[in-house]
């Protein structure tokens, strides 16, 4: 069964009408590049076809705890705005990226694991892509839900969340107003499938045929698909 079923009917938008629907994208040093700007170019796409429809779309924004420059683990700097700056304003959506360097992260970063679990009561639902599930975790977000991380990551998570339950093959999980996925490219899924929850499932196919990506793998899909498990080279 899958972990969650998709439908055409758009989800309660988190906006006044008539206006676009505001998502944060929450930036720190050394967060995973793919994991921010995947995710961020689908709900890019889906804004070109949104406008052609005569709708809002997304307003979407980078955002840090001190705001300007901020390093990714790859070396390339993303402008960002405050998080503070968000603090009166609807939003609908935060989403968080992970990093190969999440264990520090965590260490480093109290002050937006504060800002996550003060938001997230307040916005229609909460994201993360890849080990960004352990910042959630660590805001007390996750309790009592089944959640999704990288595969590298999984035993690191269950060593330091062992009550919360891992799903170690998901792609992605939804659970609540809760969404976590996988590794990297899994967030390009993910944010298909907000997309589809939003806009039905012709924009998110609109949208992936844009991007020239699979039509969002299924969130049950094996993290390490078929094909790629068959041209794995096996020991002799």
């Amino acid at each position: 069964m899958s972990n969650h079923e998709m439908s055409d009917k758009p989800e309660h938008v988190h906006a006044e009408p008539g206006q676009p629907r505001t998502i944060v994208f929450v930036a720190y040093p050394q967060m995973g590049l793919l994991d921010l700007t995947g995710a961020q170019t689908v709900f890019f796409a889906a804004n070109r076809g949104l406008v052609e429809r005569g709708l809002p779309g997304y307003a979407l924004h980078t955002a840090s705890m001190e705001g300007g420059p901020v390093a990714t683990a790859e070396g390339l700097v993303v402008e960002t705005r405050r998080l503070s700056e968000f603090a009166h304003g609807p939003i609908d959506t935060v989403i968080v990226p992970g990093s190969p360097h999440i264990r520090q992260v965590i260490a480093d970063n109290v002050p937006l694991i504060e800002w996550l679990r003060a938001t997230s009561t307040s916005a229609r639902r909460t994201a993360s892509v890849c080990s960004g599930t352990f910042l959630l975790a660590q805001a007390g977000l996750l309790n009592g839900l089944r959640v999704a991380t990288h595969w590298v990551m999984a035993d690191l998570f269950e060593q330091l969340f062992p009550l919360i339950e891992l799903d170690r093959e998901a792609i992605f999980v939804q659970q609540q107003s809760v969404w976590t996925s996988a590794g990297i490219s899994a967030g390009i899924d993910l944010a298909l499938a907000l997309v589809e929850a939003d806009c039905g499932r012709e924009m998110a196919m609109q949208v992936a045929r844009r991007m020239v990506v699979y039509y969002r793998r299924p969130d049950n899909q094996d993290q390490w698909s078929p094909l790629l498990q068959s041209q794995y080279p096996t020991s002799a």
